[in-house]
């Protein structure tokens, strides 16, 4: 057998066991941990990472051999490099990066001699990277490359599927309005986290969150702007929680955080917190619709097993104390009492 039959061979070879190997996989990350491992063994690189854009970052959702993997590598770092791949869907591809100017799509401290920089097309359009790094120079064939092109096409195929998987997942469980999770997955999640607490004997705990007054000030400035206060107080409670809890729309103007591994006397705290970080807040019209001219929350809480054994005696118990927070003049933290 010739030395190209040979390298034919392997090509085929690779391609079958990358489609075997993904299959009809739906996990993004999934995918992308085996196409680096495939690609790592058809090319014999020392370097291999694959990228996706969120926002202005480059993620690097699965990666071996690199030398601090990070969960987002800064686009401006090399940027000179990704908006050559953006802008033409090409490679790039150094062989000696020693006598090579464009060498800046190294990112600092990957210390590589070759590279093959490949698109991951979506929809005609640049949705991340492959990266290959070799430390050899001169270290791959054109049929080398012409094998990373075939991969790569595979693997963009994959990650399509896997992204609008995502995103029909995303659609059924997240609020449209505010991206936080909605009541379908709350229902779901705290029967989970009450099972997961009962097992392990760890507390968990529920808050109750309601808009004081909400109804003025949609009825004052219009739908549109009540559309937007939801959304910035889903975001401010989101963004001053854990990320072990999760943050809910539960309906209405009213929304429900879960707190695993938290007693009652720390839930509390996060609940001052909360009210207070929304309370510092100015919001655009309070002082026109708001009764005391400050836009504020009300919350109550409750925790398992302080107040309920049940996930419905659980959020029994945390609304029972978010009425009673209402009762006694809103802009009130209230936990549960027997």
């Amino acid at each position: 057998m010739t030395e190209v039959a040979d390298e034919e061979l392997k090509r085929l070879t690779s391609i079958i066991r990358l489609h075997h190997s993904i299959g009809a996989s739906l996990d993004m990350e999934k995918v992308c941990r085996i196409s680096v491992r495939e690609l790592v063994d058809a090319m014999g690189c020392e370097i291999c990472a694959i990228m996706l854009f969120k926002d202005d970052k480059l993620n690097i959702i699965a990666g071996k051999g690199l030398p601090k993997l990070s969960v987002e590598t800064d686009i401006n770092s090399y940027a000179p490099a990704i908006k050559k791949i953006i802008g033409t869907k090409q490679d790039i591809v150094i062989t000696d990066i020693a006598h090579d100017t464009t060498s800046g799509c190294v990112p600092n401290g990957w210390q590589v001699n070759s590279i093959i920089c490949t698109p991951i097309l979506i929809d005609e359009k640049v949705k991340g990277i492959i990266h290959l790094g070799f430390m050899e120079k001169n270290a791959f064939s054109q049929r080398g490359l012409e094998l990373v092109r075939l991969m790569g096409k595979d693997i963009s195929i994959a990650l399509e599927r896997s992204l609008l998987f995502s995103q029909t997942l995303d659609l059924s469980i997240k609020d449209g309005l505010t991206g936080c999770f909605n009541r379908r997955k709350f229902d779901i999640d705290i029967i989970a986290e009450i099972a997961k607490a009962k097992s392990s004997g760890a507390p968990v705990s529920l808050l109750m969150v309601d808009i004081d007054w909400f109804k003025n000030y949609n009825d004052f400035h219009g739908h549109p702007k009540g559309d937007e206060l939801l959304r910035q107080i889903a975001g401010m409670l989101m963004t001053n929680v854990r990320a072990l809890d999760t943050v809910y729309r539960y309906g209405g103007e009213e929304f429900a955080i879960l707190l695993p591994n938290t007693d009652k006397s720390k839930t509390l705290i996060a609940a001052h917190r909360l009210q207070a970080v929304v309370g510092k807040k100015q919001f655009e019209g309070e002082t026109q619709s708001q009764p005391e001219k400050k836009l504020t929350i009300s919350i109550g809480l409750a925790n398992s097993p302080a107040d309920a054994s049940t996930y419905n005696e659980l959020i029994k118990a945390a609304d029972s104390a978010l009425y009673k927070a209402k009762k006694a003049g809103r802009n009130q933290v209230c936990a549960f009492a027997r």
